[in-house]
């Protein structure tokens, strides 16, 4: 007998999610978003809003449980009437979203690149993707807008961009339009990669794609093996970061966020928000900091180490008081400086580069900089996988960082062939082999 259940993907308690739709008969077993329905996980109990009068909009006449009861009531009664037996799924999104049937096929699934951008964007949206994934897709999507543009004032024919246009003429068109705005080639190369994926999405639409696209290939390591791997700090530097008396308190908070950032792996989205209730204890009386990380949605507990231990000591069993990103940006370059992280390192930063006649840009520049220039809030991440990655077994240290495989984590530390051979050696020379 055929049956409806309703379930949330998202783990997120406070965080408005998208409801679900199971529908099950016999041999199938289908799941379906309702793209005009959400709750938030904290509200929601066995397939039902705990809140009973909660609705969409508060015009609306019945409460989001009444729209469940009455859409299961029109997904079983249809389901007998219609008996589909083939394009089931597609037989219920109509009933779920009918008025979706109803939009004009040619502007829904347009074969322009940039409208077709807005179908990719709605889709990762139903599919609950992090906010990373959403950034990263306007990101690109605003590039080939730039691009566009630049085409239609060189060329007034120019009308717009379209799928069957993404040959090899546009890659090098395009690659010779990033050069020119500074954009760095490993840059470029990861637009283009994600402008492929985009077209493999378009062309499941039936949407006609250059066969071009599909023999593009991306050869980064090779275009980028000039540019110098990403930095991090020592546990010598990191040692002089703690032992540096700053001339504030708002530099003492910043630098105390920066060594619990280098010793706890975790992202600048994650542990800036890291609060003393988030922190259990087992029997033993070890200490742990339970949280779900932004980016991946995965769940995480991991030990507080003796220098994070340190600092909430230090401040009566509390974390920093609170900062945004952009002024820890900033103050841990002053902490790094004061403690004396000067080593003169070849290597990328972020600067506006100001052009005659143009808009200003901001773009990554290489040059010789004092490594406390290059310091960022990530690069405590980058830290703590770098400097316990000869000391810790690498699963373990996975527990730390969240990476799935260790082929993940040697790219994030960018270990060449080489320093792997090395560190191998090491270790079982240690071992006194």
């Amino acid at each position: 007998m055929a049956s409806v259940s309703y379930y949330l993907r998202s783990k997120v308690l406070d965080k408005e999610c998208t409801i679900w739709l199971r529908f099950r008969d016999k041999d199938i077993d289908l799941k379906a978003p309702i793209p005009y329905l959400s709750c938030k996980p904290k509200d929601w109990k066995d397939g039902k809003c705990k809140m009973a009068s909660k609705k969409v909009t508060e015009n609306d006449v019945d409460t989001i449980n009444v729209r469940l009861s009455k859409l299961e009531a029109d997904i079983i009664s249809k389901y007998k009437v219609d008996n589909p037996e083939v394009d089931i799924k597609e037989w219920l999104e109509s009933v779920i979203e009918p008025q979706k049937m109803k939009i004009d096929e040619e502007t829904k699934y347009s074969d322009e690149v940039l409208s077709f951008f807005e179908v990719y964007i709605d889709l990762k949206k139903n599919e609950n993707a992090s906010l990373s994934t959403i950034k990263k897709t306007n990101v690109v999507k605003n590039l080939l807008s730039r691009y566009i543009e630049y085409k239609q004032a060189k060329k007034k024919t120019f009308a717009n961009l379209k799928f069957k246009d993404l040959d090899n003429h546009f890659r090098t068109d395009f690659e010779s339009y990033c050069k020119k705005e500074l954009y760095s080639i490993s840059t470029t190369y990861r637009d283009l990669k994600f402008l492929k994926t985009v077209c493999k999405v378009a062309e499941s639409f039936d949407i006609a794609v250059h066969k071009h696209v599909m023999n593009w290939r991306f050869e980064v390591e090779k275009a980028t093996k000039h540019i110098p791997k990403s930095i991090y700090l020592t546990f010598e530097e990191l040692e002089k970061i703690e032992c540096a008396k700053m001339p504030h308190d708002y530099l003492d908070n910043a630098r105390d966020w920066l060594l619990i950032a280098c010793y706890t792996a975790q992202r600048v989205s994650d542990y800036l928000r890291f609060a003393s209730s988030m922190i259990v204890e087992d029997t033993e009386g070890q200490k742990y900091i339970e949280f779900t990380q932004r980016k991946t949605n995965a769940k995480m507990k991991i030990p507080l180490l003796k220098k994070v231990l340190e600092i909430l000591n230090k401040r009566g069993g509390e974390f920093p008081r609170k900062i945004s990103e952009v002024n820890l940006n900033l103050y841990i370059k002053q902490v790094c400086e004061i403690a004396g992280i000067n080593e003169i390192v070849y290597n990328g930063r972020t600067e506006v580069i100001k052009r005659e006649g143009k808009k200003n840009i901001t773009r990554k520049v290489f040059a010789k900089f004092p490594k406390h220039k290059l310091v960022t809030s990530h690069i405590g991440r980058k830290s703590f996988a770098s400097n316990f990655y000869e000391i810790i077994p690498t699963a373990l240290l996975l527990n730390f960082t969240g990476h799935t495989t260790e082929k993940q984590l040697l790219g994030y530390i960018n270990k060449t062939d080489v320093e792997r051979a090395k560190s191998t050696a090491k270790f079982f020379k240690n071992l006194g082999y």
